[in-house]
């Protein structure tokens, strides 16, 4: 292909082919090296001499060389053409790593973000002095036991519901008193004080006694939630997904579903621990007596 160009252009472009430095042409015209650098950058001309032996050592006609019509080398063209896709090739892959790493540093930060929301929205539970709630706890066969809660200043209520495959199902209640550390316990109709070891098992260990709030952290922590901030680090081991209503923690093998305005857990499914479905009233105890 024919590119017009310059004397001095044309002189570059020739030497450079041959591979020559502006000392190896001085050397084959028997001149100085700053004689071929006037040339190139135009500032001098050749005389009709070497021209002549120009046109010799590159074979190329006179006219063509002084008439800006030199044919470029294909070989060379070539190989400029691949070294720039090469380059381009190369920026193309450094922009996508710099993407995904920005999207990886965005999916960290925001999984840390919603799990921090939770984490420290669940704490205004421990200060709960007044709710209902139940948990009802189901397997791969169905409804595995039924957990019903009452909870008023420090004193709780608890019917629990333990199904089994044979429909022998086994009722029984618990009513504590967290202020005065007394509990009793209901089974088939007989009433029975709960020693202290009996006591510390429903105890929640915090000062409120708040059961709800001990729930809570029992079924986050079985899926350890702090480990889950750490998996977040993973990009693949957590996926958060928030929308108008819910923020929705996937784990693969566990998901737990917050109500995005209060952040009470409306469901939390696990593989280990069946599924357990909570429904949460606060406010609506009047007077519990045990």
């Amino acid at each position: 292909m024919k590119l017009q160009m310059s004397f001095g252009e044309n002189l570059i472009n020739l030497r450079k082919q041959k591979g020559w430095s502006q000392d190896d042409l001085a050397d084959n015209l028997n001149l100085s090296r700053q004689a071929i650098s006037k040339w190139e950058n135009e500032t001098s001309k050749p005389d009709i001499d070497n021209i002549k032996k120009i046109s010799k050592i590159f074979s190329v006609k006179i006219d063509d060389l002084l008439n800006n019509d030199v044919v470029k080398d294909k070989a060379v063209t070539l190989n400029v053409k691949k070294q720039e896709k090469k380059e381009k090739t190369i920026t193309i892959v450094k922009c996508m790593i710099i993407a995904v790493m920005i999207l990886y540093i965005i999916n960290v930060i925001f999984k840390f973000a919603s799990l921090l929301i939770i984490v420290n929205g669940i704490q205004k539970y421990a200060n709960l002095s007044n709710y209902h709630y139940v948990i009802t706890t189901y397997d791969e066969n169905g409804l595995v036991q039924k957990e019903e809660c009452w909870f008023k200043d420090g004193v709780s209520k608890t019917d629990f519901t333990t199904y089994d495959r044979n429909k022998t199902n086994e009722e029984f209640n618990i009513s504590i008193d967290y202020n005065s550390k007394e509990g009793y316990a209901k089974k088939n109709n007989k009433m029975e004080r709960l020693d202290i070891k009996e006591y510390l098992n429903f105890h929640p260990g915090y000062d409120t006694g708040n059961q709800l709030y001990s729930n809570l952290l029992t079924d986050i922590g079985n899926i350890n939630v702090f480990n889950i901030i750490f998996k977040s680090i993973n990009f693949y081991d957590v996926n958060i997904k928030i929308n108008d209503y819910y923020i929705v923690l996937n784990l693969k093998d566990t998901i737990i579903n917050f109500n995005k305005d209060n952040l009470k857990p409306t469901i939390i499914c696990t593989n280990n621990f069946g599924i357990k479905s909570y429904k949460i009233e606060i406010n609506n105890v009047k007077e519990i007596n045990i």
